[in-house]
């Protein structure tokens, strides 16, 4: 029986060309979404828009770089801010957008919504100084946002003031500032990426001081370190020694033993609960001595002095402050500023304070994609910044040998 063969015919030379070449497009495609992929998963993981850094990683895995995804590190981003004032959460929407973090809200408080018996406790005792009503409003706001971090059990939170400015390389700046932290405490486990031990973190203020005789960081060429005299008034301080801190373009990271005015400030789970005792539930003479003031950035300050909360903070302060154009008024909820008779009252342009490359004051040129900004104070190091050659600092320890008034590395 015969055997049959089948013969298949050899592809011709044109169809083998087309053959190979849609093999080499199929494996293009498949690479690039690939790459789209990954590419993408970069993007959601790290989040820096404004300045690239070499990933750093904690001595548990905890990455550096989540410092840059959209809650700055924390669990959650809290602003507080009075309903009425829409003009004021208008902003931080936009500018937080801009520089890719989430913000979410706790409601300001009117003093003449809250019931007498809700003051804070002792505010009426013989010797206490006066608090105006925007300052309890602003007490009753702040321990709020506490009262929701303990609520929710959330394990990090940072906390700002709607009047709140910060410079348009925060995350950058905010890596910094946690290598500095985590040159401060313990290598131990951490699921912070700023470090096993802390309780608050301190990032806009308006004076602080240093633990004395302790290791603090120093960065040197920081760009973004105001210059002294561009400084708003600082009401405590000096961090280490004037000789110190007014070194130009340097920066202090250190554990804070006093700071004072609550622009921004983060606190962990537990220290929500502490401060929630100490300033509303169960105060002592610890938070709230005879004769002393109880406005809370004071009392928070007060609970950082006496060691009942880990502090640590920057000289100068990350955070700074603006106010949108309009007249005098417009700018604090807290203090009544009269603007005078209508006929003579005076517009005032913005104004900002406490920052270098102002989110506030590039809105404009930021929001019609420009990779530009211009420095918001004189004599900085970089008056016109390219957002595409921003590089962080690593910093090193010091000490203060206060008698012989030397500084040297650790």
């Amino acid at each position: 029986m015969g055997t049959l063969r089948l013969t298949i015919p050899s592809p011709s030379p044109a169809l083998t060309f087309v053959r190979n070449r849609q093999r080499k497009f199929l494996y293009a495609g498949l690479s690039s979404i690939l790459l789209l992929v990954l590419w993408g998963t970069l993007l959601i993981v790290f989040d820096a828009p404004y300045g690239g850094l070499g990933q750093g990683i904690g001595s548990d895995g905890v990455s550096l770089e989540a410092v840059r995804n959209q809650t700055l590190g924390f669990e959650k981003i809290f602003c507080i801010n009075l309903p009425s004032r829409t003009d004021k959460r208008d902003a931080i929407v936009l500018g937080s957008s801009i520089t890719q973090f989430h913000v979410d809200w706790i409601d300001g408080v009117s003093s003449e919504d809250m019931s007498p018996k809700a003051y804070p406790p002792h505010l009426d005792d013989a010797d206490r100084p006066r608090m105006l009503p925007g300052e309890i409003g602003s007490w009753r706001a702040h321990v709020n946002a506490l009262q929701r971090i303990v609520s929710e059990r959330i394990s990090t939170a940072l906390i700002l003031e709607d009047d709140v400015d910060w410079d348009v390389t925060l995350k950058t700046q905010l890596h910094d500032f946690a290598q500095g932290a985590l040159a401060l405490q313990p290598n131990q486990p951490h699921a912070s990426p700023y470090g096993p031990s802390w309780d608050l973190l301190w990032l806009g203020h308006c004076g602080m001081k240093c633990e004395r005789n302790s290791p603090f960081y120093i960065i040197k060429n920081d760009p973004t370190s105001v210059p002294a005299y561009a400084l708003p008034q600082y009401w405590a301080g000096p961090a280490i020694h004037p000789l110190v801190d007014n070194i130009k373009h340097n920066r202090l990271i250190c554990k804070s033993t006093l700071a004072v005015c609550s622009t921004a400030y983060a606190v962990t789970l537990p220290a929500a609960q502490k401060i929630l005792a100490a300033v509303s539930v169960a105060p002592t003479e610890e938070s709230m001595p005879a004769g002393e003031s109880i406005v809370y950035d004071v009392m928070l300050g007060r609970l950082c002095e006496t060691g009942y909360l880990r502090c640590i903070s920057t000289y100068p302060s990350v955070m700074g402050n603006w106010k949108g154009a309009g007249l005098p008024s417009k700018g604090s909820d807290i203090q009544y500023r009269y603007d005078g008779p209508r006929e003579e009252r005076v517009f005032e342009g913005a104004s900002f304070w406490g920052v270098v490359y102002s989110v506030m004051d590039n809105l404009g040129g930021l929001v019609s994609g420009e990779r530009v900004v211009r420095a918001s104070v004189r004599d900085v190091m970089l008056p016109v910044l390219d957002l595409g050659r921003v590089k962080g600092n690593r910093g090193k320890l010091h000490v203060l040998d206060y008698e012989e008034m030397v500084l040297s590395g650790v």
